[in-house]
């Protein structure tokens, strides 16, 4: 079980999920703690650069006199606590003011060599300590001294202590509820790929091809993908059944010329040895052999065009030319069921297809139409330019296709009820509907308006 749940999908995104969080987190309180320290430290630069300005100002005007006497005036609870000091050039301090919470060793500590004399207030922040350091203000004097004026960062420090624990406590505590809800939120979101998986895992273990991936709602990726994937099941349940039926008939078709075949053999080895007789044995082996050869070849025609690699030699065909050469060869079956062949081209009608696929495609649907057309009854074949498409339709006043079977009798090997009595393989209609869609057309079956079938063949120009 841990083996599973370090292997889990969900965890692993809630996990990568809060570690983004927390470098997102961490990104944004440095740039918060950044942009308040240094506001913070502008603000105490302003006011001990004013407070510099202010105080040379009366040493300026009274001397050390008119100095002492501002610095004592500022001493009030509203204002804030700074130390002033006056640095001869030797550096050694000639007078100094210290705030009441201060103690002297503060400012003795504060080092003068630092500052050097300029003419313009120049501002530093000096650390001291690990607990404390200060922002000072040195300002040079009309009579070449060098005034300074300071005040620590303990207020500053003090502000921002509380917001590093606030962050401290608060982003643990989201870390680990971000780990809560991404865990929470990816175990819902990776539902469908856990439904997916045991649907896999139930169709591999016990051959339930009728197994589905349970489909969730909305167009999400993951509802899209479930959704394809219960489609492209239904496709492979499809082709299996299919392939079922396919070696069921194939091995009943297959029974009855193999017997035969097996019969004619067993006769001319029995035979007193009349050559006539085993000719004509030998004889029906190779027709019932060509048979079998042509069922097998017309199943490799149908899965190459299915597959999408039957070899087509396009080129650009008259549709009327196929059409005619399809009745001339069967216009002797025809004559002996007097059946009255039509053709209805009354304009060339052209297309890119291969003309050898195609032409059998067409003769397989006349061949059809004769096979169940009544004696005394009529075909019609009709070729047609449509919009971007050629079409051909083939016609009879048979008994038609029911409407229950049009969608059948296109596959491989299908024999329906009314055509179990007519001889044939049940392969010629699916080999159509191969060619025809390898050439990315349709083929179409429907009842004829007076009565039969109509077969459609259309293809795209």
């Amino acid at each position: 079980m841990s083996e599973r749940l370090r292997q889990s999908l969900a965890l692993r995104l809630a996990i990568q999920y809060a570690l983004v969080f927390a470098l997102a987190s961490g990104v944004l309180f440095t740039a918060l703690y950044w942009v308040l320290a240094d506001a913070l430290e502008q603000r105490d630069s302003d006011a001990v650069g004013r407070r510099a300005e202010i105080l040379a100002a009366a040493y300026d005007f009274r001397g050390l006199a008119g100095l002492q006497s501002q610095a004592a005036a500022d001493r009030s609870p509203d204002q804030p606590a700074y130390f002033v000091r006056i640095v001869n050039a030797d550096e050694t301090i000639n007078w100094v003011a210290v705030p009441r919470n201060w103690v002297e060793t503060q400012v003795e500590e504060i080092p003068v060599g630092v500052f050097k004399l300029t003419r313009e207030t120049r501002i530093a922040r000096v650390p001291q300590n690990a607990l404390r350091d200060y922002t000072i203000a040195s300002r040079p004097l009309r009579d070449g001294r060098l005034l300074q004026v300071g005040r620590t960062t303990d207020s500053r420090a003090v502000l921002l202590a509380p917001l590093r624990r606030a962050f401290a406590v608060v982003g643990t505590g989201a870390a680990f509820l971000s780990v809560a809800v991404g865990t929470l939120l990816a175990w819902r979101a990776t539902r469908p790929l856990r439904a997916v998986s045991a649907t896999a895992r139930r169709i591999i273990e016990t051959g339930d091809f009728a197994a589905r991936v349970p489909s969730p709602g909305g167009s999400g990726e993951l509802a899209v993908l479930v959704r394809q994937l219960n489609t492209l099941l239904d496709k492979n349940a499809a082709h299996v059944r299919v392939l079922r039926e396919t070696l069921d008939n194939l091995a009943h078709d297959l029974r009855t010329p193999l017997t035969r075949l097996r019969g004619t053999a067993e006769l001319a080895l029995q035979d007193a040895g009349d050559p006539a007789e085993a000719r004509g044995a030998l004889a029906d082996c190779v027709n019932e052999s060509d048979r079998l050869l042509h069922v097998l070849e017309a199943l490799l025609d149908i899965t190459a065009a299915e597959a999408g690699v039957l070899k087509l030699d396009r080129d650009q065909v008259d549709v009327r030319t196929l059409v005619e050469r399809a009745v001339d060869l069967y216009r002797e079956v025809a004559e002996e069921k007097r059946i009255s062949v039509t053709l209805d081209h009354p304009e060339p009608v052209e297309a890119s297809a291969d003309s050898v696929r195609l032409g059998q495609a067409i003769n397989n649907l006349l061949d059809n139409a004769l096979k169940y057309t009544p004696e005394g009854g009529r075909v019609v074949l009709a070729a047609r330019n449509e919009p971007g498409a050629a079409m051909i339709t083939v016609s009879d006043n048979g008994p038609g296709v029911p409407a229950s079977e049009r969608e059948a009798i296109f596959r491989r090997l299908y024999r329906g009820d009314s055509s179990r009595s007519q001889r044939g393989l049940g392969l010629g209609l699916s080999l159509v509907k191969a060619i025809v869609e390898s050439h990315r057309g349709s083929v179409s079956v429907e009842n004829a308006p007076a009565g039969g079938a109509r077969f459609t063949v259309r293809l795209p120009k």
